[in-house]
């Protein structure tokens, strides 16, 4: 069979040809995907919080594929869809449990704002820009004993258990008992004259009901909420009732804190294009992370803020010393 003699040199141009036009493909895709696709990130909002409202005021220039936390399986298939490998959110530990199993077998990271609980950090699925329970439990403990406690009553979630559950950890320090809030009945069973400090761990509107339950029952008890209760919400709603009571928060105060640092995560991912979730893991591990509020790192997948203690007075969060 005749086989056509091509001279060397000839073949030399082709090969480099073609070596050009891979690379030349190779970083048009690489452009398309840093202006175009890795703009995609998932974004899963709970409507009983804040994260919503994030998405109406957004000024990020990602490309939010949001969905409704409650709907894991449609909110993923979208996710999966689109080639995202970044998710903004969910807000709560309840809701980062429910996505873990979806994080693991699509290889996604989610980037949550508030997740605290330290179970779940340790994942290396979940990361967030709050602080663990672990270093928050530690700083309410400080905060007991400096108010002397002897009789700690714990007011939990029952539907954020993943989170609220974690706090128990402070019984082991204290004399106390945790009671699950669902309604204002929850409290009935107790003697409230019996405790002489509260922690409490839901949302803001509830943790006002208990107030004025606790301090029509016991007015001299001591008050302290997590950051779950820090809310405009708890000023405007509380009113007269919440003076007094402390909150533990690892933030400078923000009129919708929520809001503000959904803000800080975009902003960080708006900044960095990833390429894989390990992509993701690798640049936490090893560099620092630049917001509004300052420079930070990360150790056990949340990052290290300073832990501050408010007080309300005269209808304010002021920061104590």
């Amino acid at each position: 069979m005749f086989r056509p003699i091509i001279p060397k040199t000839f073949a030399g141009v082709i090969s480099v040809n073609r070596l050009f036009i891979t690379v030349f493909l190779m970083f048009g895709i690489a452009i398309f995907w840093h202006e175009y696709s890795s703009k995609y990130v998932g974004f899963l909002y709970n409507p009983a919080t804040q994260s919503k409202e994030f998405l109406h005021n957004n000024r990020s220039d990602l490309n939010f594929l949001a969905s409704d936390s409650t709907k894991m399986n449609e909110a993923f298939k979208l996710f999966s869809s689109r080639g995202v490998k970044i998710i903004l959110g969910p807000p709560t530990s309840a809701e980062g449990e429910n996505a873990l199993s979806f994080l693991k077998s699509l290889n996604m990271v989610a980037v949550s704002a508030t997740i605290s609980s330290s179970k779940l950090l340790s994942t290396n699925y979940i990361f967030s820009f709050t602080p663990s329970n672990s270093l928050i439990i530690s700083r309410i403990r400080e905060l007991l004993e400096d108010l002397e406690t002897k009789n700690l009553l714990l007011i939990s979630d029952p539907k954020n258990r993943q989170y609220s559950d974690e706090f128990m950890e402070l019984l082991k320090t204290f004399k106390g008992t945790n009671v699950y809030y669902y309604n204002e009945n929850s409290l009935k069973s107790l003697n409230l004259k019996d405790y002489d400090s509260v922690v409490m761990t839901i949302f803001s509107r509830d943790a006002v009901d208990c107030v004025k339950i606790l301090k029509s029952s016991n007015p001299t008890i001591r008050i302290i909420g997590t950051e779950s209760v820090m809310s405009a919400d708890y000023l405007s709603y509380g009113g007269n009732s919440v003076e007094g009571t402390y909150l533990v928060y690892p933030m400078p105060y923000l009129e919708n804190p929520e809001v503000e640092l959904i803000s800080e995560v975009a902003d960080f991912l708006s900044k960095h294009r990833f390429l894989s979730a390990d992509q993701f893991r690798r640049f936490l591990k090893h560099c620092v992370v630049e917001t509004k509020t300052g420079r930070h790192t990360f150790s056990n997948n949340s990052m290290n803020r300073k832990i501050r203690l408010f007080q309300v007075v005269n209808g304010k969060f002021v920061e104590k010393d």
